[in-house]
């Protein structure tokens, strides 16, 4: 179908004549007919007939007209959704991330963002980093944040958005938290919960029992949430990221404790698909991000953000 010929024809429609079509689209009276001549041999049907020195529709022509208002209204539609979209009054974000950024560091980003562009809807979907490079790579998610653990894969582009360290807590009233110094052999005194497989913290607490008998988790939740609950229970300790304690270190319902050698930072990375490109309001997201300080590599986006170019 052409569309040029849909508007010859609909301006023929509307002014009555071929002629005042010709004047009205500043083309000549010859090109009109030969519009609506092909649009005629396109449908085998005839679309005008003579009455007098008037012409008027068949009832073919009465049906294309019809159709001819719809589709050009459904074109008019289809170019206001998408000025919208590219204006961000309207669009969606699918975002997954694991547990400790889904809960701590990115609800704030999310907010400020959805005051600024409110028709935007956000989605967001949670897992340990496994299963969110899984979402990322299947494009159930349009970004991912989550930690380094895991396998490198072609399918991802990742990039370093957020550094802080992993903090060993007990509750503050707990013998172990008055230790000025405490050791892995101090800690088996005690119920340690560890994060399930397949995340950073799981690998860097193994790492911290090597050399002890404890080579086996006793409590394994899925949950931040959850562990930093259980270490506001007497006998229990456990590994939480500082944002995820933070609140509670302040108002004293958990203690840092200090444990010389254990230096571990948690690395959170965004990821995007290597073989799809991002939507306008994912690329709007991540320049969001750009400018936030809760975010202490939020500058590394800018490679994300290139790749959408």
């Amino acid at each position: 179908m052409n569309e040029t010929s849909l508007k010859v024809f609909m301006a023929v429609c509307e002014t009555g004549s071929f002629t005042k079509a010709a004047s009205e689209l500043f083309i000549t009276q010859p090109a009109v007919s030969r519009h609506v001549q092909g649009l005629e041999h396109l449908y085998g049907v005839e679309l005008f007939e003579r009455r007098g020195r008037r012409i008027v529709l068949t009832a073919n022509g009465e049906i294309l007209r019809a159709k001819a208002r719809e589709l050009f209204a459904l074109h008019a539609e289809v170019e206001s959704l998408f000025d919208e979209i590219v204006e961000l009054k309207r669009g969606r974000i699918s975002i997954a991330a694991s547990a400790s950024i889904a809960t701590y560091i990115l609800p704030p980003a999310i907010a400020a963002f959805r005051k600024q562009f409110p028709g935007v809807t956000i989605e967001q979907l949670s897992g340990n980093t496994h299963a969110v490079k899984q979402l990322v790579g299947s494009g159930e998610a349009d970004i991912g944040f989550g930690g380094a653990a895991g396998v490198e894969t072609r399918q991802l582009i990742r990039t370093l958005v957020h550094r802080e360290r992993l903090e060993i807590v007990a509750r503050t009233d707990s013998a172990i938290s008055r230790k000025k110094v405490v050791t892995p052999e101090d800690m088996l005194e005690y119920d340690f919960v560890w994060r399930e497989k397949g995340t950073q913290t799981r690998l860097y607490v193994r790492e911290l029992f090597k050399n002890t008998p404890l080579q086996e988790p006793g409590v394994v939740v899925q949950r931040v949430a959850t562990a930093k609950r259980f270490a506001q229970v007497e006998g229990y300790l456990t590994a939480l990221p500082y944002s995820a304690v933070k609140r509670e270190v302040e108002d004293g319902r958990l203690a840092i404790l200090n444990v010389p050698g254990f230096d571990f930072t948690m690395d959170f990375n965004a990821f995007v698909s290597a073989g799809r490109r991002l939507g306008t309001a994912a690329q709007a997201f991540l320049q969001h991000l750009l400018n936030r300080e809760d975010f202490t590599h939020s500058r590394n986006l800018r490679k994300l953000l290139q790749m959408g170019e």
